[in-house]
């Protein structure tokens, strides 16, 4: 294949008005090499990684020479086009030939004004199935593929357009090509009478308002006007087009449940399975409600937006930190479904699917990661960065850590899911009711390297600001995704700052850690004007106090233009109605916009709100702390940092000059092809689950212990460092240092700590005590002992110039990344040695999830299993075999004898269930995991949890597990066990043979006697 060797300092290839006609080597693992750019169209593949990782020396082949077979469909599409364009469109109707000669044949037209090649391919590509393709061999062979692709009969054509390409303007184009059409031909049965938009959420519903004529405003601000789709020939007639027109989203489809004198007689009775009856409306309501003012059983064209989230799913799904495919699949279904009924009652000829991710998703059923079958043109990421249409993405290529695999920056979720909260904020503040408890507002917390990141990543950002701020006369925008509403909480604590109560009830303010993103004047304490930060996601919409009534004074001439406009849109008086949720709304959708409601903003803290539909164009930083099941979920995060600002072509290069963006925590991962090999036999699996059904009879909830702490009751306290280890900060774990790149140039950036290194020695002494006191020195009522502050100031001082060691590149300011209760811990230890006391053992739980439980208990396993009755969760699990003819040793001869014993009442082994004992041994902290938890009766008829070890001669650590078990976790737990209303704990060894397990746990059983052996 023809090729060129250059070192361009534009990246960008193409120009983004003309078919691609350069694009970068693929290598055969999906990389990119810049340094060889070949000639033509990149061919289309499903092979190739939608961005790619690393740049690598220059291969022998691209992948288009690797024997890969490349007679797709999209591909023979495309040559079919092409040739149709180059002839200048013969066979259309006189109003197509009008329309595509305006837009894409016309040398009058300006640049602003022009479609971009990505989105004159999709349009040529629908025209040309509608009017064209049933006159070739080619053609028709495509239309009776996408025939057969038919799922209940839904006739739909996918258009494949990367984040940032314009489907908004593709959809316009599509809806004048009918209009006008069918006004001109009214028999012409392939040309619509109405059109029905559907959305998958109120942003993006929001946002296709654009479609609506706007015949209110001096100067339109509709899509058909901005862009001049409509030659002057054809203006009159668009006036009719909004009665033509319904913009909504799928959850209209879902009939509503039915009041007053509509319900049913049955209503709220019960069915036959016990489930209480509703009367819901019926689907001819539903379409009435929604398509009353189109007459049935005319020519409907439906466009749906961001269409991967419409298919009919063939699994139910599940909901998992990676994806919630249970809620997504129902979702779908309520889309498809809906389609479908309304296909029934109006003549559907052609559904447009608009996506840049038109793939099925993990749990759908299908492939996961498979495209539509009836996609029929693509204009993917790849081609998108190198035609210049969307910004250049910058990954972590490499730290200066000890991690071989990768940077930790990239995979950053993986490093640290075990030290985040798995509950959102709905969850935690139901239980809290449901105990009788209220949340009060704590530091935040978050894994030593989270801190570390966000601190590398602002000062990259920081540098961005000072350079571009003023130029864009809007503040560049920073985005964390996060995987929970608690965590993006915290994230937003530590950014921003917060606000608590202290114990006389006075409101305390406590200033962001990052300075542009801080929220609180910290001279006064008090909420700045425009606060630089937003924390978004459903449970901010819902009780957000950040819309307040110097908020409303602040923003009032943006406020009524927001309502004036609102009005326009939805009628006079519905502008009345705003709620301040809306007014939030309207905040993240124009973030970075001149002169609306959000402006300011340069931080927003999200859950998934952001993962499509919102098209800020300031976003450069993206940084992701949330799992990613699918590639598709990788590039929809993304491409909320790829919408480009500048569309002003570089009169040198015909080109547009790069932009970038940065991101981390997005683990994007290339999609290998090559030669295909028969896949070696798959394990057979089981799948380890908490049965619901066994749930009240046979759950066993449990402490989450991360360590202890003592109560000290002397008024004067010392410490005595002399005999405990230095405290390490690892320079091999924590990066000072991180490289990004981007495979289009060879261009590096570097995130570093700089600011970290200026912070003064009091600030630190200052941040650990505060944390000392907090976690140490706190009465029973909860409240800290911050009258101990100066001594305990004093001791923090001696510790940090002590004991703090550095290895490799770190340095002792780097103390502010630790695990702010690991440091607690280690300096609480110098003061036990050096304080005189009675002691009070007590347990430091888990501060998101102190209480676990076997309900979460989900795995699959490769190894033995036996089958259980008296337990919450259906497997026993081997440990100690591999081979399933010793399956009848050890674990599972404890399992047969548990659940023989009358005296057990539940157990669980402690597979997939995080039950473990922290214990510490040369100075490190660790983690023991026992064998089991029972739940027994004693002979006095008292219940008791007790922990089951099963060991061999020559377990590790054997003497000191033990230790820490009974010296330390069964005092600390039992102290505080009433609280959490659980049995009494204690502990058994089951040593070197196990044939004499029943008689060792009766025996057990028999010497304890909760009411004289109560631990203290």
């Amino acid at each position: 294949m023809p090729e060129i060797y250059s070192s361009l300092e534009n990246p960008i290839l193409n120009n983004p008005y003309e078919e691609p006609t350069r694009y970068y080597q693929t290598l055969e693992d999906g990389t990119l090499n810049y340094s060889r750019i070949m000639k033509g169209r990149r061919p289309f593949t499903d092979q190739i990684a939608s961005v790619p990782l690393a740049n690598k020396a220059p291969g022998m082949f691209d992948i288009s020479e690797s024997g890969i077979d490349y007679n797709k469909d999209i591909n023979l599409i495309r040559n079919e086009i092409r040739k149709w364009r180059e002839e200048q469109y013969p066979g259309t109707t006189r109003v197509t030939k009008t329309l595509l000669e305006f837009w894409f044949l016309n040398p009058d037209r300006l640049n602003e004004q022009k479609h971009f090649f990505a989105q004159r391919e999709a349009i040529e590509t629908a025209i040309w199935l509608n009017e064209i393709a049933e006159k070739s061999n080619v053609g028709s062979n495509i239309l009776r593929k996408l025939k057969e692709a038919e799922v209940q009969g839904l006739p739909r054509a996918a258009f494949k357009m990367a984040t940032g390409t314009g489907k908004t303007v593709v959809m316009a184009s599509l809806i004048l090509y009918h209009y006008f059409n069918r006004q001109e031909y009214r028999s012409d049965n392939r040309f619509a009478d109405n059109f029905l938009l559907v959305a998958p959420g109120i942003t993006i519903k929001d946002r296709l308002n654009v479609l609506i004529v706007d015949t209110q405003n001096d100067i339109s601000q509709d899509y058909y006007y901005q862009r001049r789709l409509v030659p002057r020939s054809l203006e009159e007639q668009l006036k009719g087009l909004n009665s033509k027109l319904v913009i909504t989203n799928y959850h209209s489809f879902e009939p509503k449940t039915l009041q007053g004198n509509k319900r049913s007689p049955f209503d709220g009775k019960l069915d036959a399975e016990g489930n209480k009856m509703e009367a819901k409306e019926s689907f001819n309501s539903v379409v009435k409600r929604l398509l009353g003012k189109f007459k049935t059983d005319t020519r409907l064209l439906i466009i749906n937006d961001e269409a991967h989230h419409c298919y009919m799913p063939r699994e139910k799904g599940k909901n998992t930190e990676e994806e919630n495919s249970k809620d997504e699949n129902e979702r779908a279904a309520v889309w498809f479904s809906g389609l479908v009924e309304i296909s029934k009652r109006f003549k559907v000829r052609s559904v447009y699917d608009l996506s840049a991710t038109p793939y099925y998703l993990n749990g759908s059923g299908y492939e996961a990661g498979a495209l539509f079958p009836w996609v029929v043109s693509d204009f993917g990421l790849i081609e998108a960065i190198e035609s210049g249409l969307v910004k250049i993405p910058f990954l972590p290529e490499f730290d200066n850590t000890q991690d071989l695999s990768a940077p930790k920056l990239r995979e950053l979720y993986a490093h640290v899911k075990e030290e985040l909260s798995k509950k959102g904020q709905r969850t935690s503040k139901k239980e809290a009711k449901q105990e009788g408890k209220k949340i009060k507002e704590s530091p935040p917390q978050l894994p030593a390297l989270v801190k570390n990141a966000l601190d590398q990543f602002y000062t990259n950002y920081k540098r961005d600001f000072d350079r571009i701020g003023d130029l864009f006369h809007s503040p560049p925008v920073f985005i964390v995704v996060c995987n929970n509403t608690t965590v993006s909480k915290e994230v937003y604590k530590h950014i921003a700052g917060y606000e608590y109560e202290d114990e006389n009830g006075n409101l305390v303010t406590v200033p962001g850690h990052l300075d542009l993103f801080n929220n609180y004047d910290k001279a006064t304490g008090r909420l700045v004007a425009r606060p630089p930060s937003l924390l978004i996601d459903s449970d901010a919409l819902e009780n957000s106090n950040q819309i307040d009534d110097s908020f409303k004074k602040i923003f009032s001439t943006e406020i009524e233009t927001f309502k004036r406009e609102y009005a326009r849109i939805h009628g006079s008086g519905s502008a009345d109605q705003i709620t301040d949720a809306e007014i939030l709304r309207e905040v993240v959708n124009t973030v970075g916009k001149k002169g609306s409601l959000g402006s300011h903003i340069r931080c927003v803290v999200s859950v998934s709100m952001l993962t499509e539909g919102w098209d800020a164009n300031t976003v450069t930083h993206i940084m992701g702390l949330r799992a990613f099941g699918s590639q598709l979920l990788c590039e929809q995060v993304a491409g909320r940092a790829l919408r480009r600002k500048n569309y002003i072509l570089n009169a040198k290069t015909n080109t547009f000059d790069p932009e970038y963006a940065q991101i981390i925590g997005v683990p994007f991962k290339l999609f290998k092809s090559g030669k295909e090999t028969d896949p070696p036999p798959a394990p057979d699996y089981k799948k380890v689950d908490a049965m619901p059904e066994r749930q009240k009879k046979y759950e066993i909830p449990f402490p989450q212990v991360l360590g202890y702490k003592e109560e000290i009751l002397e008024d004067i306290i010392r410490a005595d460092f002399s005999t405990l280890e230095n405290f390490e900060l690892d320079g091999s774990r924590l990066p000072t240092e991180t490289v990004m790149f981007t495979a289009f140039s060879e261009t590096r950036d570097r995130l570093s700590l700089d600011q970290v290194r200026s912070l003064r020695r009091q600030q630190i002494i200052y941040a650990i005590t505060k944390d000392l006191l907090f976690y140490k020195f706190k009465e029973e009522d909860g409240y800290t002992r911050y009258d101990k502050f100066n001594q305990i100031k004093s001791i923090v001082e001696e510790w940090y110039d002590t004991k703090i060691h550095c290895i490799g590149d770190t340095f002792p300011q780097m103390i502010m990344y630790a695990d702010s209760r690991q440091v607690s811990e280690h300096i609480y230890r110098g003061i036990i040695k050096g304080t005189k006391t009675s002691r009070k053992i007590l347990p430091v739980l888990n501060h998101y999830n102190p209480i676990g439980s076997t309900k979460y208990v989900h795995g699959l396993t490769a190894k033995p299993v036996y089958e259980t009755s008296k337990c919450h969760v259906n497997y026993v699990v081997a440990d100690s075999v591999n081979k399933a003819e010793d399956a009848n040793l050890w674990e599972h001869i404890a399992a047969k004898t548990l659940e023989e014993m009358k005296e057990v009442e539940a157990y669980v082994k402690n597979n997939f269930l995080g039950f473990y004992i922290p214990y510490t041994n040369m100075g490190k902290d660790k983690q023991y995991f026992p064998d089991f938890i029972a739940r027994c009766k004693t002979p006095s008829g008292k219940a008791i949890n007790l922990i089951i070890e099963i060991t061999g001669a020559n377990r590790k650590d054997k003497s000191l597990k033990k230790d820490f078990v009974t010296d330390l976790w069964l005092p600390a737990v039992n102290n505080i066990r009433e609280k959490y209303d659980m049995p009494e704990w204690h502990y058994i060894e089951i040593a070197n043979d196990i044939r004499d397990i029943k008689n060792q746990l009766l025996a057990k059983l028999k010497e304890t006697n909760p009411e004289k052996n109560a631990t203290k």
